[in-house]
């Protein structure tokens, strides 16, 4: 049941693709629950391993940098899971791979304001 969520949340947000049945078959499924372990890890790792560490990571800007980079792992895990599963490149695929990449932002976002109140020194990142 969960993996349908992933089908219906990446169709919503990048729209149905009608032509390639591999893309519900197997991309949504297999890009939906590692992308949101990898953002539950690396929010974790910003809040409770470096907010905890030293007063060094807990400026704005280093949030930024994380929730940048985080949005950029999960785009490009998005696009080799659905190039190793489709073949070949096509519009589609940049589209779900940006959206995926939106979607791991928004995720991590949401993470940071649970988290931060568990962190030491980045109780007030990002706001």
């Amino acid at each position: 049941m969960l993996l349908s969520i992933f089908s219906d949340l990446y169709q919503l947000i990048s729209g149905a693709h009608q032509s390639v049945p591999d893309y519900v078959d197997e991309v949504y499924d297999n890009v939906g629950v590692p992308t949101l372990i990898i953002v539950s890890i690396i929010t974790a790792i910003f809040y409770l391993l470096l907010g905890r560490w030293k007063p060094i990571f807990f400026k704005s800007g280093h949030w930024v940098f994380t929730l940048l980079l985080t949005a950029i792992i999960a785009a490009a895990f998005a696009f080799a899971s659905a190039m190793k599963v489709i073949g070949e490149a096509d519009s589609y695929m940049f589209r779900f791979s940006l959206m995926n990449g939106i979607f791991s932002a928004i995720l991590f976002f949401i993470l940071s304001v649970i988290l931060k109140r568990l962190s030491i020194f980045a109780k007030r990142t990002p706001f």
